[in-house]
């Protein structure tokens, strides 16, 4: 039987680049976006599947999961994400459901959709985190908060559904150059700057790929003895 995977923000950066390593290795590959044009030039580009829906609603993963539940699902990455620069001065209740909504809802609650899916394959979950959980930046709290429950519950579900045949992982890119910089609303000359400063902090003197955050997410999902574990992909800033 085919082996069969879900990328949630598989159109771009590290989704789209994690979908194309799966469909080279044979998984039936199916991308989600929220935005319809988008996914399926990206699915066509890539030869896979493509789905449409918001992670920060709660009807649309619970139609995004029907479709697996009798036949079962081998993997299941959580990519899609919301990075976004608050200060705490411009916290209100619609900012802060946003970021939690789509960063650490949708993920779980896509897992429990998915759950006697993945269960029926013995597959493997992967969520994407991020670094800033241990490298503080200004104006990050609130996302970084999202990415911390994300790592809390990873190594939790871990513990819960290895009865269950399932594994449950994460991945903690750091300074990766994907078009999340493009989409974070700060001007370019700022962004500029923030980025030569971020770069002189990586002992690798050097941005990540998308390629290379893919390459571990295949290797977290191939590692049968692994699970309840959070992978750095981030140059070696925190040795």
């Amino acid at each position: 039987m085919k082996k069969t995977a879900l990328i949630t923000g598989g159109n771009s950066g590290i989704g789209f680049a994690t979908a194309r390593k799966l469909q080279k290795k044979g998984y039936q590959v199916y991308i989600v976006g929220r935005n319809s044009e988008k996914v399926q030039q990206a699915a066509s580009e890539l030869g896979v599947e493509s789905l449409v829906a918001d992670m920060g609603q709660l009807a649309d993963i619970e139609s995004l999961a029907a479709p697996f539940r009798n036949s079962g699902l081998d993997v299941l990455v959580n990519n899609a994400g919301i990075a976004q620069p608050v200060p705490i001065e411009a916290y209100d209740g619609d900012v802060f459901d946003r970021l939690f909504y789509t960063n650490v809802r949708g993920p779980l609650f896509l897992i429990k959709n998915l759950l006697s899916a993945v269960e029926k394959r013995s597959g493997s979950i992967t969520t994407v985190s991020s670094i800033i959980t241990q490298r503080g930046a200004s104006g990050f709290s609130l996302y970084a908060a999202t990415k911390g429950a994300v790592n809390a519950f990873t190594k939790n579900l871990a513990v819960e559904l290895a009865p269950r045949g399932v594994r449950v992982n994460a991945v903690c890119p750091g300074a990766i150059e994907t078009p999340i910089f493009s989409k974070m609303g700060i001007p370019s000359e700022q962004l500029g700057a923030a980025k030569e400063q971020l770069l002189s902090t990586i002992p690798l003197r050097r941005f990540g790929s998308s390629e290379e955050v893919a390459n571990v997410i295949v290797a977290q999902l191939e590692a049968t003895y692994v699970t309840g574990s959070v992978w750095d992909i981030d140059g070696g800033v925190n040795t």
